[in-house]
């Protein structure tokens, strides 16, 4: 759920920036085209204007000079009847809107005629342009600010000025008779560029309306296949980094199993050859002639060959228990077992260290229903690990009470104790607390693997109690009754007695 909001917010947001940034940009492609447009429009403009002064000047303005001035002396200002007969040419022929103002400049920079006639006779430095005098036409937006536009300045807020040289004989070549300035009102030219440029921009932005709400559809539709892939996307990462985890587990899970096979392999051996070892070290003593009539060393090797022949028993049988275990091959055959009578059994597997062992089970004691042979295991596995664990000087307790339709065993033993941080590893395959080579107890790490493994396959609990340098206890939980067959599912024959093997 939290998900869904979070991904619909990102939606949203997505939506509305996009929607803002496509607004701002096709405004402000809106303004750039009608920007340019205008621009163009006015340059359009202006060059229309040129061309108007440049008609003006060599069709009307050169043939009222001719017709003031026959014989084309045009050096000195024009002046009393001659002007008069000008000036009203020029204001009924060509001051119309847009010409506001008319100069006429001799070659050498005098004004010798002018619709304002306090300009007659004046001259201005740079006046007429340079190019001008040279048979080119210049045209220019006039700067009111300078001193020869004094008399300009109330006609407009702003003047197109044109110069147009004029030839009034001959060919349009070399220095021309005379330069004509005309001004213009820029305000016609500029008006028609801005109501184009409000034209266009009316139509740009109801093109750019038009554009922008047919686009938000389809930017909608795109926005949510994007946020559907992006759930996806984040679906299949969350399950990529699941599976990479579980596979990195895996990893450390194998390397781990592979460094316990390879531990496995070298405590196996070692464990296996110390036993063999010393039975065949004594086995080819008592083969020595002083030996064969010595009694007291042949009682004394042979004891020793029993007692490693033992431990080489038992742990072939936690070995081959272990691998039952694991394949889940092993079968119950389950039945009344009096717990007192498999206590003697597994004492009498320790006879070396049978005066250690404390039993304490009640003469009134029920029975047990369960499978002999295995329960045999998990006791003698117990009672060895306690023996192992604890110093020789003392005893090793093993109690049992029956209470809730349960079977509570327990072994007690006053030696080194289990650290804290190593209780939820006990159990564990292979697991000793002192890895090394030089480890002072012996064993390949199985007793107590089997020992979890072995009650759980009877149906029944294990925990232990333990203190440093005080002592451990382990306490198992059987049922008293198993179910019946046709509850279990699977026959329940009782078992008939059996050797228990001892320790682990």
């Amino acid at each position: 759920m939290g998900r869904t909001r979070r991904h619909r917010r990102w939606h949203l947001g997505l939506v509305g920036r996009f929607a803002l940034a496509s607004l701002v940009v096709f405004v402000l492609i809106a303004l750039a085209l009608s920007f340019i447009a205008s621009r163009e429009l006015a340059r359009q403009a202006e060059r229309s204007a040129e061309f108007h002064a440049e008609y003006v000047a060599d069709h009307v303005m050169k043939y009222a000079l001719l017709d003031v001035r026959p014989d084309g002396d045009l050096a000195a200002p024009f002046r009393g009847n001659a002007y008069r007969r000008l000036d009203q040419l020029v204001r009924t022929r060509i001051l119309e809107p847009p010409v506001v103002r008319v100069k006429v400049y001799a070659p050498s920079g005098v004004i010798i005629y002018s619709d304002e006639p306090r300009l007659v006779g004046m001259r201005f430095p740079g006046e007429p342009d340079e190019e001008t005098l040279h048979g080119e036409t210049v045209s220019e937006v006039t700067d009111l600010g300078e001193k020869e536009n004094v008399f300009e300045r109330s006609l407009a807020k702003r003047l197109y000025s044109t110069y147009r040289p004029i030839y009034l004989r001959g060919a349009a070549t070399g220095r021309p008779d005379a330069v004509v300035e005309m001004y213009q009102d820029y305000g016609s030219i500029s008006a028609e560029a801005s109501a184009f440029f409000r034209s266009r921009l009316e139509s740009f932005g109801i093109a750019m309306v038009v554009l922008y709400v047919a686009l938000l559809p389809i930017v909608l539709s795109a926005s949510r296949a994007l946020r559907r892939q992006n759930v996806q996307l984040e679906e299949q990462a969350g399950r990529l980094e699941e599976l990479l985890a579980t596979e990195q587990q895996s990893v450390a899970e194998l390397r781990n199993l592979n460094k316990m096979q390879s531990d496995f392999a070298a405590v196996a051996s070692h464990e296996l050859r110390t036993p063999l070892t010393a039975i065949l070290g004594y086995v080819k003593t008592l083969r020595r002639p002083e030996f064969e009539n010595d009694p007291v060393a042949r009682a004394e090797f042979l004891g020793a060959i029993e007692r490693q022949s033992d431990r080489l028993f038992r742990l072939i049988t936690n070995m081959l228990t272990a691998a039952q275990v694991e394949h889940h091959e092993a079968t119950l055959v389950t039945g009344p077992v009096p717990l007192a009578r498999i206590m003697e059994e597994v004492v009498e597997g320790f006879h070396e260290s049978a005066n250690r062992l404390v039993v304490r089970i009640p003469e009134d004691l029920p029975q047990v229903e369960t499978d002999r042979v295995l329960l045999g295991e998990v006791l003698a596995n117990l009672v060895d690990n306690a023996l192992k664990y604890s110093a020789a000087s003392t005893e090793v307790v093993v109690a049992a009470e029956a209470f809730g339709g349960e079977m509570q065993i327990t072994v007690h033993d006053s030696g080194v104790g289990i650290a804290p941080e190593e209780l939820g590893r006990i159990f564990d395959r292979f697991y000793q607390s002192d890895q090394t080579a030089t480890r002072r107890f012996g064993g390949v790490g199985l007793g107590l693997h089997l020992v979890q493994e072995l009650v759980r396959t009877l149906g029944g609990t294990v925990r232990v109690e333990s203190e440093q340098g005080v002592g451990t206890t382990f306490t198992v939980g059987l049922p008293l009754r198993r179910p019946a067959a046709s509850e279990a599912g699977q026959p329940a024959p009782p078992a008939p007695p059996a050797p228990v093997p001892v320790g682990g």
